[in-house]
């Protein structure tokens, strides 16, 4: 195996570890715009407070992986999505100062909790829109990115993928607080849950079938595996989704959990057996973006000792916070 393919599965993994972990707290406080009550918005802050900070180092390890390790893809594909990016990083600023600043009330702040709510609610559509700007493909002139400020529109590509993402941390979000809740906030989130899943799988079909015309990646099944991995991921992209609706409203309470899981594993197969080994489709490989083999030896350094530490701090938050959220009565009321 070549030094840039073990390379790219250390960002495969930072990239799914974030998408995991940070995409069900955006999604939790995407909620929090729709729900009335501030004791339960109280409540699903408090959810999110609790391990935010160490799921967004995800984030910052996949930036300095890519940046070092594939600075081609990089220098492409950061121009191509620029105006997602930066409003993404405004976002997520402002969306982790709000909940800071809503740490030191002992009750609801309206208008910290919108900011909150919002900036989790434009992180999600930008993140969305970037994935779908990169999957239809970047316009390049060799090793120079040729197109525009808006080409990662993609003719509204974009936009339907921003939905779709949000949907799907919404969906997380909801399977996170029915297994964390329990009451009458948990069993409000079964209808939302249920409703989610099949947003998200009438959602999935068109963002699939309209990739070819939307960009200039092609739904190839040349290969001696590409075809096999779309079944494989397509078979279990549907099967998260029906675990996940049938397992909100019953028990045991992780079931929702244990589909949302399935629902990004098999999207994580149907890109693979879409790109690999494309890192800026349609054109720019792996092999070709990668950083000089003794570069890429001793970014793994550094990486093989960030990676091991960061998972140690998210196994520890999720173990001291485990089981239902118990909150004293008097910090929640209104």
């Amino acid at each position: 195996m070549h030094a840039s393919d073990v390379w790219m599965i250390f960002i495969t993994l930072a990239l799914v570890m974030y998408v995991v972990l940070d995409g069900y707290d955006l999604g939790i406080g995407v909620f929090t715009l729709f729900e009335r009550d501030d004791r339960s918005r109280e409540e699903m802050h408090a959810l999110v407070a609790r391990a935010w900070d160490g799921n967004e180092s995800w984030i910052v390890l996949l930036a300095v992986a890519a940046f070092g390790g594939l600075p081609l893809a990089y220098g492409l594909a950061s121009p191509a999505v620029y105006i997602p990016l930066i409003l993404m990083l405004f976002a997520l600023i402002w969306r982790g100062i709000s909940i800071e600043v809503l740490d030191q009330y002992p009750t609801w702040r309206r208008g910290w909790g919108g900011a909150f709510g919002l900036g989790s609610l434009v992180a999600a559509l930008c993140q969305g829109a970037a994935f779908g700007g990169l999957v239809a493909g970047v316009k390049t002139n060799g090793a120079t990115f040729a197109g525009g400020p808006f080409s990662f529109l993609h003719g509204g590509y974009a936009v339907l993928t921003a939905l779709t993402a949000t949907a799907l941390y919404m969906l997380a979000g909801a399977a996170w607080m029915y297994l964390k809740f329990d009451g009458d906030l948990q069993q409000g989130v079964v209808r939302a849950g249920r409703s989610l899943t099949i947003v998200l799988a009438v959602a999935v079909a068109p963002c699939w079938a309209l990739l070819p015309a939307a960009g200039t990646t092609t739904l190839a099944t040349t290969g001696p595996v590409r075809l096999p991995v779309w079944i494989i991921g397509a078979a279990v992209l549907v099967g998260g989704l029906a675990v996940t609706y049938r397992s909100f409203g019953r028990h045991p309470d992780r079931g929702p959990v244990y589909g949302a899981l399935a629902i990004y594993a098999g999207g994580l197969l149907l890109l693979l057996g879409l790109l690999y080994p494309y890192v800026v489709p349609p054109n720019i490989t792996v092999h070709e973006a990668a950083s000089p083999v003794g570069s890429l030896n001793f970014l793994l350094i550094g990486v093989g000792l960030c990676m091991p530490a960061i998972f140690a701090y998210n196994t520890y938050a999720y173990w001291v916070f485990r089981g239902k959220l118990r909150l004293p009565r008097e910090v929640v009321q209104p």
